[in-house]
């Protein structure tokens, strides 16, 4: 065997990944080992040195472990506070550094069970020009009139919003995946050293 980017891939990988741009009405999909390796691989590749993350205080582990490998900064927002991440927000655009602006959240948080204001939060990153990436992982085959996860559940169908989603929960497997524009699962090809390095 060899990487993905060797001759690792094969046509169940094309299949797969097909499926799920289709399950989750998203232009494409890739597919990761886990959803650890996703989540630490994807906020690097997004996140650079102009970006400032913002990032629910009681996200998951992979979530936190994937800001500090980024060389974005980092900001934490109480949990599901809509108001005092809006006023994080206003503050990055003192600084002059910062040029882009990401907000992570769980969807359905892992040791609660509560959900995050996903409407909320998709209004502040219109209003704050940032992009917003879940983890869906605890929401997919949960939430949702068909088990699409927490997009669907509040009606969401926005292509800009990166979601990561693993296998190993619902659909009783192994895995993960990240869903989102074409553009998204092209720049984690070739950046996502968690997806480049693992066979």
């Amino acid at each position: 065997g060899a990487s993905r980017l060797l001759s690792g891939t094969c046509l169940p990988h094309a299949e797969l990944e097909e499926r799920i741009a289709k399950f989750k009405k998203t232009e494409a999909a890739l597919v990761f080992n886990t959803g650890y390796a996703a989540n630490t691989g994807t906020i690097p590749a997004i996140a650079g040195a102009d970006t400032v993350i913002f990032s629910d205080e009681l996200n998951h582990a992979s979530l936190v472990d994937g800001i500090r490998l980024s060389k974005g900064g980092v900001k934490v927002y109480k949990h599901r506070d809509v108001n005092h991440l809006e006023s994080l927000l206003k503050k990055s655009f003192k600084s002059k550094s910062v040029t882009r602006r990401l907000i992570i959240t769980d969807t359905v948080f892992s040791m609660d069970g509560d959900i995050a204001p996903l409407k909320d939060l998709l209004s502040l990153c219109d209003r704050y020009d940032a992009v917003l990436m879940i983890d869906d992982a605890h929401g997919t085959g949960v939430l949702g009139k068909t088990g699409r996860g927490g997009l669907e559940h509040f009606g969401i169908r926005a292509d800009n919003i990166i979601q990561m989603v693993t296998l190993s929960k619902a659909a009783g497997c192994y895995g993960a995946f990240v869903a989102g524009n074409k553009d998204l699962i092209k720049l984690l090809i070739n950046k996502a050293r968690s997806f480049i390095y693992s066979t």
